[in-house]
């Protein structure tokens, strides 16, 4: 096997872990080539090597963003949508951010796009529920499609606002208000919620034998589970980082 994949844990909620990871797949012989259908790191075989990953955010970068990073000794791996890019370099390496103002500057450039994108979804949200609510009055024949472009909208809604309040909590955390300790847990009940939601939202789809719309509301679900299950798992690895 000349590649392997695993999935991204979500680039908000579980930055530290997943760059863990890569470093231990590293170490193993397995380097990071690229990422596949944003939603998977893309390994390839190579040679053990004692390498450390890192993740910046730079919308648009230039050369010369790319640059600074390389005379600091580290290598650009691979971008994502032209805004996330992950670094690599030796082991021990001096980390990119060593002062708590530059690391507060970085997530709050993507605490300012993602509330961009949660403005906007809600927005959408907003229409498309009103849209329903009139083609069911109205229009019959217009609201199944008025319906599902609801749905589609929290979704988009919902991975917008997730990440622009990890961000924040992050923020939060390095400006040492220790309430936010365990904000990863708090988002989690939130998907809980979330989940249980269109579980049942599925199911009562199920029994009407509308199966398409049962089915993505149930993938939502599931969908929703996995980042509950990464968010508790990110909270635990941040507190042991501090109790060390």
């Amino acid at each position: 096997m000349k590649n392997k994949y695993f999935a991204i844990g979500g680039f908000a909620f579980s930055e530290e872990s997943d760059m863990e990871k890569l470093k231990n797949y590293a170490k193993e012989g397995w380097i990071l080539e690229g990422i596949s259908g944003e939603f998977f790191y893309k390994l390839k075989r190579g040679k053990p090597q004692n390498i450390e990953y890192t993740l910046d955010y730079q919308d648009e970068p230039t050369e010369e963003y790319f640059d600074l990073f390389s005379e600091a000794g580290w290598t650009r791996v691979v971008s994502s949508g032209n805004i996330m890019h992950i670094f690599s370099a030796p082991e021990g390496t001096k980390p990119i951010y060593t002062e708590r103002e530059s690391e507060i500057d970085k997530y709050t450039r993507m605490k300012k796009l993602t509330c961009k994108g949660s403005i906007y979804s809600l927005i959408a949200v907003i229409a498309f529920a009103a849209l329903s609510c009139i083609s069911f009055v109205f229009i019959r024949p217009v609201f199944i499609a008025a319906f599902i472009l609801f749905i589609l909208s929290i979704c988009t809604f919902i991975f917008s606002f997730m990440p622009y309040l990890a961000y924040k909590g992050r923020i939060n955390k390095l400006n040492g208000n220790k309430s936010i300790l365990g904000f990863n847990t708090k988002l989690s009940i939130f998907y809980a919620f979330i989940s249980v939601s269109f579980i049942f939202m599925g199911i009562r789809e199920l029994v009407k034998k509308k199966y398409c719309i049962s089915l993505m509301f149930i993938l939502i679900a599931v969908f929703d589970i996995i980042l509950i299950v990464s968010n508790f798992r990110e909270d635990k690895i941040l507190c042991s980082g501090k109790k060390k």
